[in-house]
């Protein structure tokens, strides 16, 4: 796995108080749009729909209540919803960065491969000496301050 986002399984209170509101809002929001039954719950929930909207509202106000009395209590939720959610991004982020090579990088490099054009000037020459090119000039410490 990767090492660039770890889980917290064992946040700070403050995290716990803030993870309580946004998810008062959060379950909020998924209430409102199944009632409405509206994005993800456009299918329609027919008889579902009162018990979904329940759950989410109950969810979003035992977590804002969790976390004004004791934020300690939304533990058990913050860290079900992190694992839960931590394999989809992981997913995600792979499949976002695949499509992104394939749709960008990829086309890219066949125009650059097709039109013949060598940004670090690879080619076959013979009768060169060496490949060696020499290196640019130092810059001036100023110029840093004046890059455009």
């Amino acid at each position: 796995m990767s090492k660039l986002v770890e889980i917290n399984f064992n946040p700070d209170t403050k995290t716990l108080r803030q993870f309580g509101v946004i998810a008062f809002v959060g379950f909020g929001i998924l209430a409102a749009l199944a009632y409405y039954e509206k994005f993800v719950f456009s299918f329609g929930l027919g008889e579902a729909r009162m018990p979904v909207v329940s759950t989410f509202v109950a969810l979003g106000s035992i977590a804002l209540l969790f976390s004004l009395v004791a934020p300690r209590a939304n533990r058990i939720l913050y860290v079900g919803l992190t694992v839960l959610a931590f394999p989809i991004g992981f997913v995600l982020s792979y499949v976002i960065m695949g499509t992104l090579f394939f749709l960008i990088i990829g086309p890219i490099a066949v125009v650059m491969r097709l039109s013949g054009w060598d940004a670090m000037h690879r080619g076959y020459d013979p009768s060169a000496p060496t490949y060696w090119s020499a290196a640019r000039p130092a810059r001036d410490k100023e110029s840093y301050f004046h890059q455009y």
